[in-house]
C-alpha cells in the first residue's frame, strides 16, 4: 500500500523484506604458483609397450612435469586452514560434499598471446594435490586475466559455497 504525500512523491506503507543473499565466505586456501605451460606445450605423445605391441598414447611433456615441481613447491608458502581442508576430506558421503569455488589470477608475460581457459585445469589441480583434494568439488570458478611482465604466474583463492 502507499501513502501519497505529494502528486510526485508516494512513500510505501508496506514492511521491509529481507532477501536472503548466498555469503561469500573467506578462501581458506590462497597460494601462488608459477604460470604453467600452454595446452599445446603440456601433453607429448609417449610410446608404451605391451604384451600386445606398442600403444602411442598422451602424457605430460617436461615443460609440465617441470610446472608440477614448481607449483608444489610454491604452494608450500600457500595459506591454508587446515582445519578446513580436514573437514572437507572427512566429507566424503555424497550428501555432505561440500562445493568450493575457486578465484584465480592469471597474470600473463602479454595480455594476448595466451587462453586464459588453458591455465585452469593445470592451476586447480596442482591446488587440490596440495590439499589432497578432489577437485570435484569446485562448482564454480572464477579468473581474471592480468599482465605482469616480470613474474607470470597465478594466484589462486579457495573457499567453500554456501547454497
Amino acid at each position: 500500500m502507499n501513502t501519497k504525500v505529494a502528486d510526485h512523491i508516494k512513500i510505501s506503507t508496506k514492511p521491509l523484506e529481507i532477501i536472503p543473499m548466498p555469503a561469500k565466505l573467506l578462501p581458506f586456501f590462497s597460494g601462488k604458483m608459477p604460470l604453467p605451460p600452454s595446452v599445446d606445450n603440456a601433453y607429448k605423445i609417449i610410446t608404451i609397450r605391451t604384451k600386445n605391441g606398442t600403444v602411442n598414447t598422451l602424457g605430460p611433456s617436461p615443460a609440465l612435469e617441470q610446472f608440477k615441481i614448481g607449483a608444489a613447491w610454491m604452494l608450500t608458502q600457500a595459506h591454508a586452514d587446515w582445519s578446513v581442508i580436514d573437514a572437507i576430506r572427512e566429507n566424503k558421503v555424497r550428501s555432505k560434499k561440500v562445493p568450493l569455488a575457486v578465484y584465480m589470477q592469471v597474470y600473463f608475460a602479454t595480455e594476448w598471446k595466451r587462453d586464459l581457459d588453458g591455465v585452469f585445469k593445470f592451476a586447480i589441480d596442482a591446488a587440490f594435490q596440495k590439499m589432497q583434494l578432489n577437485d570435484n568439488l569446485v562448482v564454480s570458478i572464477e579468473a581474471e586475466k592480468l599482465v605482469d611482465a616480470s613474474d607470470p604466474r597465478v594466484e589462486i583463492e579457495v573457499r567453500c559455497v554456501v547454497r
